[in-house]
């Protein structure tokens, strides 16, 4: 990496969070809860990437509902972000792309470099981390748009996955294929390959080609996120997104929007113990386990019980089990969740059943 090249973190903070349900809901969604350790997620994130190892001060884009929290956990871990920028309503991470390179050239400039990372994912090394994201920064300074991809642990089926093709240079491929959440076979099939990785939804850009890229394949996106930035209010480190504006912006993942089209597609692995926390059974992996293999949070009592989640929220109710397996039973002041752990992933269609205040 040129020691001169700016690499600013801009972290996404707008995702709902609804399979951690009921514990993350739109008023708190899962990167505002510690689900991993001592810190949230969106904390751990912050931390990720610090000035002591070389990064600028990082960018938050949140919803305009979550301002103040986002502010007072940053606040927590001592660190202040450059800019919080709010959005009135979500539309995927395309125009957050375009958001992310409009802001970081404005405070520095053409070249700048914007590492896009979600709030709400878990890393389990972050020196691994920094050191891979720096070593990606020679392929996005000669103009590719790097993802970084999860070396694969398990054949997971909850995953998109993105297939590396020829050498760039010592670390980075190009992208030969993205690939949508595979069966079991499939899953295993890529584990077999060894040139398949998991797409983490991690981005490393200079904002030149980000919006060239934009412009390339949905203009129509760059030009109302455009719109919407020009409108945009600052009120001391918070830039406010005019509501108006940016619903007109077209909603659309970075992946559909320009990753799948552009020639200029790099992957880089990341072997440093990712998991985007999606679902119970993630949390369940990433946790301690007790003797009967169960894993417990809050106030729980157990008797002949295994291979459980059990997760007691401060102002729920605690959890007594007794003579039970393979079950997540999540408890909070407003709802409890019971589910087989390894259904756990597919709560959503439960979710949708809810009327929206229950949420």
């Amino acid at each position: 990496m040129n020691n001169k090249t700016t690499i600013v973190p801009v972290i996404m903070s707008g995702g709902a969070g609804t399979r951690l349900w009921p514990l993350s809901t739109r008023q708190k969604p899962k990167q505002l809860h510690a689900l991993t350790g001592e810190l949230t997620l969106l904390q751990e994130t912050v931390l990720r990437c610090p000035q002591t190892k070389g990064f600028a001060a990082p960018i938050l884009v949140c919803a305009a509902r979550h301002t103040e929290q986002v502010r007072a956990q940053c606040e927590a871990v001592n660190t202040a972000p450059a800019a919080i920028i709010t959005e009135p309503c979500p539309r995927n991470t395309a125009p957050c792309a375009v958001t992310a390179a409009l802001a970081v050239r404005e405070h520095y400039g053409e070249e700048a470099q914007v590492l896009l990372l979600a709030a709400d994912h878990h890393v389990g090394d972050a020196d691994a981390f920094v050191k891979t994201v720096k070593a990606g920064a020679n392929a996005a300074a000669a103009g590719h748009i790097v993802t970084f991809g999860a070396q694969p642990t398990r054949p997971a089926t909850g995953y998109g996955y993105i297939r590396r093709g020829e050498v760039l240079d010592d670390v980075a491929f190009r992208v030969s294929a993205f690939v949508e959440k595979p069966d079991l076979d499939t899953a295993n099939s890529y584990l077999d390959d060894g040139h398949y990785v998991w797409n983490a939804g991690i981005f490393l850009f200079s904002a030149t080609t980000m919006l060239t890229e934009m412009r390339a394949h949905r203009a129509d996106i760059l030009e109302a996120t455009m719109l919407a930035w020009q409108g945009a209010q600052s009120d001391g480190i918070c830039t406010h997104i005019p509501e108006a504006a940016f619903a007109a912006c077209p909603s659309e993942s970075i992946d559909y929007a320009v990753m799948e089209h552009t020639e200029c597609a790099a992957i880089v692995p990341l072997d440093a113990g990712w998991s985007d926390v999606g679902a119970w059974p993630a949390i369940y992996d990433l946790a301690t386990k007790d003797e009967a293999d169960n894993t417990k949070h809050g106030r729980v009592v157990t008797k002949e019980t295994q291979n459980c989640l059990l997760h007691a929220s401060r102002g729920g109710p605690m959890i007594a089990a007794l003579g039970i397996d393979n079950l997540a039973v999540v408890s909070t002041s407003k709802a409890v969740l019971i589910v087989p752990l390894d259904h756990a992933e597919n709560i959503k269609p439960l979710i949708a059943a809810l009327e929206e205040g229950d949420l």
